[in-house]
């Protein structure tokens, strides 16, 4: 077992690491905007309740002395589990320190600030992959109504103890009349009036769309949503092209008994590394499948951060994530590691409208 000591990187202190994780840039990962981080107490996450409870319901004319009617209180509907621990590394081998010392060697002042790539890139390598894990957790979970099994292919360190299931009620995961793929029959105007009419009459009020960057490239491809954006001389002309997201929200915003929706497009790629060195690149949000959604917020990232005394190591922490630096004698090198109690909860689940764009039925 490696003797662990203090960082092998001369100079650097608790302090640099702290300052190296808080300017970490955090804006390319989306999770943080539609499941905010939210701290709990306890390991242990859960759902908002009472997600189903009907709003507005109008109260009754009673006689004086009558008696007054009792509303039925909202079904309970929460998902719970246990808060799984999630965790990257990452280190510099023995020759890469013998670059570092030499580096250092023959820095002058005015270029040290240089040397901070050889510990600074690894802090950033380590914060953006336990971002990374959360927003695949969050597109992967959202865009499969609510379930997300971990496999050898999902996750290098196979953990099934860790699958997620909020048990979506069937009636709230529909398919397209029309397949979405095929641009000269699509008919997702059509469709969508359909789906947020039902959705309606379930007392939903759905005013968001999300779906991934292909999905929408197929919306904007579409030719009846060519035709439906392009003005009526650009028709006329039969000159009408390609609309971009402004232009698709903006003729969506017009349409009839669409509820003014408006689309969020999930543009993202996670990459995995497998134990084997291989790997795989991706969007987690499913291929052909929008997700209707009364709000943009669609959950919240739960965490707790677990209480250490390692005097050794140097240690850092920005919300949910904490990074930790320290030095091993044999083999000799400097490792850095990310970590977090963390996970994206569904706290919409019950709430949302789950739509197949391909025309098939879900499984």
């Amino acid at each position: 077992m490696a003797t662990i000591v203090n960082t092998l990187i001369q100079g650097l202190t608790q302090q640099m690491v702290q300052a190296r994780l808080n300017t970490a840039d955090a804006t390319p990962f989306l999770f943080g905007t539609h499941f905010p981080v939210k701290k709990v107490n306890g390991f242990n996450w859960k759902t908002l309740q009472n997600q189903l409870e009907k709003k507005n319901v109008a109260a009754d004319l009673h006689t004086d002395n009558g008696t007054i009617i009792r509303k039925r209180r909202p079904v309970f509907e929460s998902a719970r589990g246990d808060i799984p621990f999630i965790s990257i590394s990452r280190e510099l081998s023995r020759s890469e320190i013998k670059d570092y010392q030499t580096a250092l060697a023959f820095a002058q002042d005015d270029d040290a600030t240089k040397l901070v790539q050889y510990w600074g890139n690894d802090v950033d390598f380590c914060f953006n992959g336990v971002q990374s894990e959360l927003e695949y957790i969050a597109w992967k979970l959202a865009s499969n109504a609510g379930v997300l099994k971990f496999t050898t292919t999902t996750n290098a360190t196979y953990a099934n103890e860790f699958d997620l299931d909020y048990d979506v009620d069937p009636e709230m995961k529909v398919a397209t009349a029309s397949d979405w793929g095929n641009k000269t029959t699509a008919d997702i105007i059509g469709d969508l009036v359909t789906i947020i009419k039902a959705a309606k009459a379930q007392s939903l009020n759905p005013k968001f769309a999300f779906v991934n960057l292909d999905e929408f490239y197929k919306i904007a491809s579409a030719d009846q949503i060519i035709k439906a954006c392009a003005s009526f001389a650009s028709n006329a002309l039969g000159i009408s092209q390609t609309p971009d997201l402004a232009a698709v929200n903006s003729m969506l915003a017009r349409q009839a008994w669409l509820n003014g929706i408006q689309l969020r497009v999930i543009d993202q790629t996670i990459t995995r590394e497998f134990t084997d060195g291989s790997s795989t690149s991706g969007n987690p949000f499913e291929n052909s499948r929008l997700i209707l959604s009364e709000s943009e917020r669609l959950g919240s990232t739960q965490y707790d951060i677990l209480q250490e005394d390692e005097q050794l190591i140097l240690r850092a922490e920005r919300a949910h994530t904490i990074i930790k630096k320290y030095g091993t004698i044999e083999p000799k090198s400097e490792v850095t590691i990310g970590q977090a109690d963390a996970i994206p909860v569904f706290d919409t689940a019950y709430k949302n409208v789950y739509v197949k764009t391909d025309a098939k039925a879900w499984e």
